[in-house]
């Protein structure tokens, strides 16, 4: 057997998946950890709105190889939609971090697909049973443990909850968009459309970044841009719902940044409240995974 084998062997597709969620959700914890430090000379909004010019920045390579036709939108509406919907949670995000703990702000953006359950139901009509409904309801009293509403609930948690909220809408809608627009496309004009109301906030707080800050805006834009990247690898590779179980382990590395860099310590119901939401949004990831996969079998029978 030669090496290539031994190679392809250990590195099987499951192997690399794994691989590619732990390298996103660390990227995503760094760019969390970034941004915490950037606020603290920065206003969230000026962040916020250098971060989306880089992300273009890292674009132009693209743009210059393949030429701007290749990133053309074909759902321009929607695109807009996104646009609007996407800069109000990346700003609810980004002013949320800047005053939340780490490992807090992390473990309440696990509830993304949760969110995401709901607006299907509403604006897709998705039909839910029961085990779902039941999932959905785990979750949030998970979150109700995270938030501990009875002791302190604070604005940076409830705007993490709004911009996960927001953020579980845009996802719908970029679900909708892969159905005329490819990837790139998406997630550049994602990024072209936060730009103008990123921009208008920042100017209303605008102090000129220094080089070192407009280098940590960088980093910030590259933290982000990996994290989809080896996200977008990792789904090709594997099912989400044998993924999302590895989503746990940016809370161990939210709190360890947490503690290293900001002196942070959660309190021992975050690990109950994250635990539980997690479990729900995995359940919901198997269960739609499972739906999805009936659905394809119904039309491929019909096909025959």
């Amino acid at each position: 057997m030669n090496k290539d084998n031994k190679t392809s062997k250990i590195f099987t597709p499951a192997v690399l998946a794994v691989f590619f969620m732990i390298f996103s959700g660390l990227f995503a914890t760094s760019m969390h950890c970034l941004i915490r430090f950037a606020t603290e000379e920065n206003h969230p909004f000026e962040v916020a709105f250098f971060r989306t010019i880089f992300v273009l920045i890292i674009f132009l390579p693209v743009v210059a190889k393949n030429g701007f036709n290749s990133l053309k939108p074909y759902n321009i509406k929607l695109q807009t939609y996104r646009a609007l919907v996407g800069s109000v949670a990346m700003l609810c995000m980004f002013y949320g971090l800047s005053i939340t703990e780490l490992a807090k702000a992390t473990a309440l953006m696990f509830t993304v697909p949760i969110f995401a359950t709901i607006l299907a139901i509403i604006f897709l009509k998705e039909i839910v049973g029961i085990r779902r409904w039941s999932a959905m309801f785990v979750g949030f009293t998970g979150a109700l443990i995270v938030l501990r509403p009875d002791v302190q609930l604070g604005l940076g948690p409830l705007l993490i909850l709004c911009g996960s909220l927001l953020w579980s809408s845009s996802v719908l809608m970029a679900k909708k968009l892969t159905q005329t627009d490819n990837t790139m496309t998406i997630t550049f004009w994602q990024a072209a459309g936060l730009i103008p109301a990123t921009f208008i906030l920042a100017t209303q707080v605008w102090e000129w970044p220094t080089m070192n800050q407009l280098f940590m805006f960088l980093l910030i834009a590259i933290a982000g841009t990996m994290t989809h990247w080896f996200l977008n690898e990792a789904l090709k590779r594997a099912e989400i719902s044998a993924l999302l179980p590895l989503d746990y382990l940016r809370l161990i590395w939210s709190v360890s940044l947490g503690f290293i860099f900001f002196d942070e310590l959660p309190h021992a119901g975050l690990w109950l409240g994250a635990a539980l939401i997690l479990g729900a949004s995995t359940y919901i990831g198997i269960r739609q995974s499972k739906k999805r996969k009936e659905e394809l079998n119904t039309n491929s029978n019909i096909n025959i």
